[in-house]
């Protein structure tokens, strides 16, 4: 073979050997995984597939539904829907609902499917992305978001249609878990949600429930339940101690229960006439209970020195007017402020907010407020009351009134949502959080379907001092969102 051969038979083999490995193999983008703070497996899934350019990274992210999926922080961040991942809760995780095509990782399966213009994802890619998010999503060095928010102030949302409490964390307006409440397999529908002065624990009651449930703050674990019987349990009070809670039960021959959520058991049943008792509230003694029965045109006031032998009084909320038992006033809510110099009472039948003087109970003030007048909520460091209205059907046009709670007067009102019931106050952020149930005719559609039956609620919110709504506020929860409760 000549020197001139050999030549051309090396470049050939050369060229050949280029052109095997320009058609055979596939380009791959090397990333320093260690950067990004995912764990290896789901940082190259994410990588690879989502956060591209033209999607979710952050040069793309903002027609992109405002997530960028670059980093781990990045994700936890969520979009401007909300969160996209919940820690421990894939089936409430959106990031799932978009990129899953197979049963067995949800029923919820959404379009257009992540990613764009791509190969959906495998069942084995779809398997690490479920089993991640299911143990927490962790970072790569094993830290779950939220999990160092002990000591955090956190809004607590029960969703009547779903038997699921959201934690919301008020200042990222992320939801930071879902927590699955109740015994039964069968909805329960939970209708209050308190955390304990002690910030130890949070409890929950249900509508169709036998059950008040006890959960750890720390970790939102529960504890136990005591179990208080069939009724339509509609509120509770907590002692100041954090020891006892007092339980309402709204039917015509209705009851309240007093429990021990140290021990988990009932310490009394009071069932001695009591008409349609609907909202409790406990005095700072820890010794008067005020219950507003949601038919009529009185309160109770009840002394509980001897919880075995309670001493029961009646009182008219109208001066001149006697006891009266059919429908007028019909009380919803009732709440102290903070020195406790007064108390607040809610009708939902004459749409009225009703102020009282706790020392002698006498009648001070009578404010209008909107139709079905529902909750509220009051800031210890500005003179404002909040109250929430879900409206009249069909148009459900509800409103949160402002009462100066100060000098007892009308301030303004704003509407906040649709079908707004729920309702709580922070004046550490300046702002006032309302749950609108959105569960009538007419509301705005969901942003994605619910695991439960019925459209998702969703949370807005209001500064505290110019009562106008936060711009670009929304936070969607599940089915129903029925009231608030709020830890500190």
């Amino acid at each position: 073979m000549t020197t001139l051969n050999r030549y051309l038979i090396g470049i050939l083999t050369g060229m050949l050997a280029i052109l095997l490995h320009t058609t055979c193999s596939k380009d791959t983008i090397a990333v320093d995984l260690s950067g990004t703070g995912y764990p290896d497996a789901v940082g190259s899934l994410l990588l690879k597939n989502c956060a591209v350019s033209g999607c979710h990274n952050s040069q793309s992210k903002d027609a992109c539904g405002g997530l960028s999926l670059e980093t781990w922080e990045n994700l936890m961040e969520g979009g401007s829907s909300g969160s996209v991942v919940v820690p421990f809760r894939p089936d409430f995780s959106t990031l799932m609902y978009y990129t899953n095509s197979y049963d067995e990782f949800g029923s919820i399966q959404l379009t257009p499917k992540m990613p764009v213009g791509g190969n959906a994802l495998s069942k084995p890619e779809m398997k690490i992305l479920n089993d991640w998010i299911l143990a927490g999503a962790p970072n790569r060095k094993g830290f779950v978001k939220f999990s160092d928010y002990e000591n955090r102030e956190k809004i607590y949302v029960v969703n009547n249609g779903c038997d699921v409490v959201a934690i919301l964390d008020p200042e990222t307006e992320r939801t930071m878990r879902y927590v699955s409440v109740g015994i039964s397999p069968a909805i329960e529908g939970p209708t209050m949600v308190k955390v304990a002065p002690d910030q130890k624990h949070w409890y929950v009651i249900f509508g169709g429930g036998t059950v008040i449930q006890k959960f750890r703050t720390s970790d939102n674990k529960v504890t136990g339940h005591i179990n208080i019987g069939s009724g339509v349990w509609t509120s509770f009070a907590i002692s100041p101690d954090s020891r006892r809670a007092y339980i309402t039960d709204i039917q015509f021959d209705g009851k309240i229960v007093c429990v021990d959520l140290e021990n988990l058991q009932v310490i009394a049943t009071l069932s001695t006439g009591w008409r349609y008792p609907f909202d409790i509230a406990v005095d700072h003694t820890g010794n008067i209970l005020y219950a507003v029965p949601n038919l009529g045109n009185f309160l109770y006031k009840i002394n509980i020195t001897n919880i075995n032998n309670p001493v029961i009084a009646e009182l008219s909320m109208e001066q001149g007017y006697p006891v009266n038992y059919s429908s007028s006033l019909d009380p919803y809510s009732i709440q102290f402020n903070a020195n406790q110099s007064k108390y607040f009472v809610v009708c939902r039948g004459s749409s009225e907010l009703r102020i009282f003087q706790t020392g002698n109970d006498s009648l001070l003030a009578v404010i209008p407020v909107g139709t079905k007048a529902s909750r509220m909520a009051i800031s210890q460091q500005t003179p404002y009351l909040f109250v929430s209205c879900e409206g009249a059907y069909p148009s459900r046009e509800s409103a949160i009134y402002v009462v100066n709670h100060q000098t007892n007067s009308y301030v303004t009102d704003v509407y906040a949502g649709f079908d707004s019931r729920g309702i709580v106050l922070s004046d550490a952020t300046g702002m006032i959080y309302v749950a609108n149930r959105n569960v009538s005719s007419g509301g705005p559609a969901a942003h994605h379907e619910s695991v439960c039956s019925g459209k998702n609620g969703y949370l807005t919110a209001l500064d505290i001092m110019n009562h106008q709504l936060i711009p670009g506020y929304r936070v969607e929860v599940s089915v129903d969102p029925l009231y608030i409760g709020k830890s500190h």
